[in-house]
This record gives C-alpha cells, structure tokens and sequence, in this order.
C-alpha cells in the first residue's frame, strides 16, 4: 500500500495463478479476502468486537466485484497506517467422492477426520475445519486415491486508486453490517417445508448519515440481503450464479457476483439520526435448488454482510456516539 496520507477512491482484487491468470473458483474456491488496517474502526457493528473490521473485501464474487467509490469521494487514510490481509482459500481438485457434493462440503468448513484437532465435530461448519490455527499446512478435505493435481502457486492479485489531493474528496467511513446480530458467519439447514431461511441484523442512528454506497456480500445458495429504514424497504442486493464449467467469473453452480443495493453511481441515501437502519438476509434451504451443482438445502459457513460506505453529517470521528443494535 502506498506511504504517507491519502484516499482510497477505487480498489479490486482476485486470484490468480503464477502466471497471472484468473484461476476458476472450481479449482481454488475464494471463501473471503479482506484487507485490514490498524487505523479502521468498523462502527456498524462495534459492539461484537470489530466483526468485518476491514476496509475492503469480499469472497467468490469477487472478479466480479469491484468497489469504486463514487465521484468526489474517498476513504482517508492516515499516516502510519499498518496494513494487513485475511485470505481464505480452499483448492477443491482431487477430492474424494462425488465432485460438487465434495467441493460444497469442502468450501464450507464441514468436519472431516483429516482437518486437524482443531476441527472436532462440535466445530462442523466453523473456520477450525477450514484450516484456520492450522500453521503447519497439514489439514485437508478428504482425497481421492489416484494421484493428487501438481503443486501449485496462487497469489490475490490486487489494484487500488487513490489520490493524495484531499482537497478534492469527501471523506467516507466504511463499516459492515452483518446478518444474524453481527455474527462473522452462520449456518443454514434443509427445509423442504419452509424454504428460504431469513435472517436480520438492525442498529439506531446516532446521528445524521449520508450513505454512499452499499453492496452484499453472500455465499452459494443465497437468494438476496436487503436494506431498510424503520421498516420500510430501500434496497436489495441480489446474487448471480454462473452457467459455464471452468470460466473464471461465470463458474457453473458458484455465486460469481451481487448487484450493488445502493450504488456509486445512483445520489445515496440520506438518513436522520435515530433511524432504524436493518439489514435481511434470505438462503434458499430446500433441497432443489437449480442453481448449485449439488443441493442438499444445508449451507454451512455462510455470510450475511452488508459493506456501506457511508459519511457521518455534523459530527467528527471519532467521538462517542455508538450505533446501537436493536
């Protein structure tokens, strides 16, 4: 990242292989990255302790996905800044068993014997059986007997648009809200009955805000995450899957993008001080669904996030107000 003060005005990232090529999420599925600074707050949901405290990020749909700010603003950076990333990746060649029922299990963090003693079965769906604490690199997805795919190396190819011009933006804060009550991640599970789950997550204002943009950000059997004001329905950000096998950004069976629910282009959206502000997120748990390569209606390691850049009006940060969830 760069030195010294500046604005972020636009930023986008995807994987890729050692020769730069966009690498299908059918070979190595991108679960989440996310780049994080020790100069960020996220206020939108503070009171779990810093969930989705990052500055800029996002998962399968992310070739898909880039975040531009709208014209004439930027998020600030301060000097100093320490920068950091999150990355999340899961290669799903060579797996054991039917090939898209594997790859599902494998994407969200189900138990499996050879994850390591992190991953218990009590830990089904958690990030312990995706192969986090794993520092050895010796934790994996069940295996077919013939001969595994080669070695090989993958990189989070990124690009970022800043100005040092400060006097030519409005400064942004980024916060994410998430969906159920601010949790990282959830899980879903078969309802032939009652086919959609829905889930929530709501804060009061307090104060005057400005919201410049606002996208989702959703897992494979999503139906869509809204956004609402006391009561009354804003927007909605809706996912796209793909249709081709093996095309990096269309990827048959995988979530490949999500509108934006306000976007940059459009004049944002202004909300008073003490509005309720609430974000519903809809999966789709019945077991037949046309869209995924293998459906059970069960989705584990799931998300439910709305990423909001957004400008406090007449008040300056930080200070002591908190956004309260209700």
């Amino acid at each position: 990242m760069p030195n010294g003060t500046y604005a972020i005005t636009s930023f986008f990232g995807d994987i890729v292989d050692e020769q730069h090529n966009p690498v299908p999420l059918s070979e190595v599925y991108d679960h989440h990255w996310i780049a994080v600074s020790n100069k960020h707050t996220n206020r939108l949901c503070k009171e779990t302790g810093g969930l989705g405290n990052y500055v800029f990020g996002i998962g399968a749909e992310s070739r898909n996905n880039p975040i531009t700010l709208p014209a004439g603003y930027g998020y600030v950076v301060e000097e100093g800044a320490l920068w950091g990333g999150n990355i999340h990746l899961l290669r799903t060649e060579g797996l054991a068993g039917n090939s898209a029922k594997a790859a599902k299990e494998c994407n969200e963090c189900y138990y499996g014997p050879n994850k390591g003693t992190q991953c218990t079965e009590a830990r089904n769906g958690t990030f312990q059986c995706c192969g986090e604490h794993d520092d050895e690199g010796l934790a994996y997805c069940d295996t077919a007997d013939a001969p595994l795919p080669l070695d090989k190396e993958f990189y989070l190819r990124y690009n970022v648009t800043y100005t040092r011009d400060l006097d030519s933006i409005t400064p942004l804060e980024i916060g994410v809200m998430s969906a159920p009550d601010c949790y990282p991640f959830y899980g879903v599970y078969r309802n032939d009955e009652t086919k959609v789950d829905t889930q929530s997550y709501s804060i009061k204002l307090p104060y005057d805000v400005h919201v410049a943009l606002a996208i989702g950000h959703m897992h494979t059997g999503a139906i869509n995450v809204s956004l609402s004001v006391n009561g009354h329905l804003v927007c909605t950000s809706l996912p796209s899957y793909g249709t081709e096998e093996g095309v990096p950004g269309n990827e048959k069976g995988y979530l490949v993008k999500v509108s934006p629910c306000i976007a940059s282009s459009s004049s944002g959206l202004e909300l008073k001080k003490s509005d309720l502000l609430m974000i519903e997120a809809n999966y789709y748990v019945g077991s037949d669904d046309d869209r995924l390569n293998y459906s059970d209606g069960t989705h584990l390691n799931v998300m439910a996030y709305m990423y909001v850049a957004y400008r406090p009006i007449g008040v300056s940060l930080p200070n002591n107000a908190t956004f309260v969830a209700v």
